[in-house]
């Protein structure tokens, strides 16, 4: 009967680790988009309360 030796070439947990960096990295993205999209929607605020940028619908 043959036996088979199993070697592991990373330390345990290192894909829990890698798991939880990416979760880490997806919601610091999310924030920067979120971040990102109000700061847009500021800037049109500002642009439609200024007299300049008046614009007339018809």
């Amino acid at each position: 009967m043959n036996t088979t030796k199993v070697t592991f070439t990373a330390k345990p947990g290192t894909f829990r680790e890698a798991l939880r960096a990416y979760r880490r990295y997806k919601k610091e993205k999310e924030e920067r988009l979120e971040r990102k999209l109000q700061q847009l929607e500021e800037e049109i605020q500002k642009a439609k309360a200024d007299p300049f940028f008046k614009m007339d619908m018809v």
